[in-house]
């Protein structure tokens, strides 16, 4: 009996169950995305342009949609905080019964939308590291065999590998957010949560004609050639304001991941100062739409922005287009792909700078307009659509891709 029950076969676990289940519906996928293009590819005129998805971060795929002329926007992976139109998207709604309404959508619609798209287009730019279909190396194996380029853009957890960053961090003997993060959610220091990211960064070595990533601030398995990526933001959104500089000094914090910008740190230093009897106000936003904090940036003096980082992330690129005094640990002397006259533009300061930073300039009043002043034209004259424009499509143009 014993000998027969070891000849037959295991249960498999959840962790086998779900990735078979992966294979399964990808293979279905994947039939769609070739019956599909086979039948399209006869009677769709290819055009100029771009395709730019498929996972929203920080507006990212908006702001990039209106960087390239002809481009068009997929939104497969919404994001909560932003109310933005694309040229293909899929919503999710809320309760049990839109959930799997938008997961069948995502399921049948991303293989029929990329292989309508390929049709048409040459240049692929992926966000993240998702894709149309549910294993984004499927996307990347058929556009590859019809001559597509692909770009790959990395913007922080798709990419960041917590091996590789630990141990870039202890070449700089810096403290990071790891062991923070680890504490709540343990599977963020496992080796299979590396091992993801490293399939991530194998797919993009392998596939991508192209790829943007910060370097040290997003440390990671990539071996191909990196580009900064650089930040975009609408001048029409840009704004100064030189009266409220005269009226009681407002700060502001927020954190999209409180333990990875460093709030614990924020409210010490703002706890300790009210005790010591400075007067100002302090706002922290947490989990509230983008519109939100953009109309409490433009009233504010000073943002707390993030003290971990070694790159300014959209939120440090908003407060300086919207006049503050920024006070971040983006720093040009380690992610040097950021414009070296950038100090200055914001007042670095890491994490066991938050209190004193922030002292100075209440101490000094004049100098948070400095600040803000500063880093208005700092923001203006690298980081507006035109700017990003210039030096993307010098990049691109680089690598042989034409947009």
């Amino acid at each position: 009996m014993e000998h027969l029950l070891n000849i037959l076969p295991k249960p498999m676990s959840k962790t086998q169950l779900k990735n078979n289940m992966i294979k399964l519906l990808s293979f279905f996928q994947f039939m769609i995305l070739y019956l599909v293009y086979h039948l399209l590819k006869p009677i769709i005129e290819r055009q100029h342009g771009c395709v730019i998805g498929v996972t929203e971060v920080a507006k990212m795929i908006y702001l990039y949609g209106n960087i390239f002329p002809g481009a068009k926007t997929v939104c497969l992976d919404s994001n909560k905080f932003y109310e933005l139109d694309y040229d293909f998207a899929i919503k999710k709604g809320h309760g049990h019964f839109s959930t799997l309404t938008y997961l069948i959508k995502r399921l049948v619609y991303g293989p029929i939308l990329l292989a309508y798209l390929a049709c048409k287009y040459d240049v692929f730019i992926y966000f993240w590291s998702t894709g149309f279909l549910l294993d984004r190396e499927h996307d990347f194996k058929f556009l590859k065999r019809k001559k597509k380029k692909i770009v790959t853009i990395f913007v922080g957890d798709d990419i960041r590998s917590p091996k590789k960053l630990r141990e870039k961090l202890n070449e700089l003997e810096y403290d990071g957010f790891l062991d923070y993060v680890g504490i709540v959610n343990p599977d963020y220091l496992s080796e299979s949560y590396d091992k993801k990211k490293k399939r991530s960064a194998i797919l993009s070595n392998n596939y991508a004609d192209l790829c943007f990533n910060c370097s040290i601030d997003q440390a990671s398995h990539l071996t191909s050639k990196q580009y900064f990526l650089p930040y975009a933001y609408d001048i029409n959104e840009f704004s100064r304001d030189d009266n409220k500089f005269n009226k009681t000094v407002k700060v502001l914090h927020a954190p999209s991941h409180p333990f990875v910008k460093g709030t614990p740190l924020v409210r010490a230093a703002i706890k300790k100062l009210k005790l010591e009897g400075y007067e100002f106000e302090y706002k922290e936003l947490i989990n509230v739409p983008n519109k939100q904090v953009l109309d409490a940036l433009r009233s504010s003096h000073i943002v707390l922005n993030q003290f971990y980082a070694f790159a300014p992330g959209v939120f440090g690129i908003e407060s300086l287009a919207n006049h503050c005094a920024v006070l971040m640990s983006a720093d040009p002397d380690i992610e040097t792909g950021l414009p070296q006259n950038a100090k200055g533009a914001w007042m670095i300061t890491k994490y066991w700078q938050v209190y004193d930073n922030l002292k100075l300039l209440l101490d000094n009043p004049s100098e948070i307009k400095k600040y803000a002043d500063t880093g208005y034209e700092f923001a203006l004259n690298h980081y507006t659509y035109e700017n990003a424009s210039e030096y993307l499509h010098k990049i691109f143009k680089e690598n042989g891709i034409k947009v």
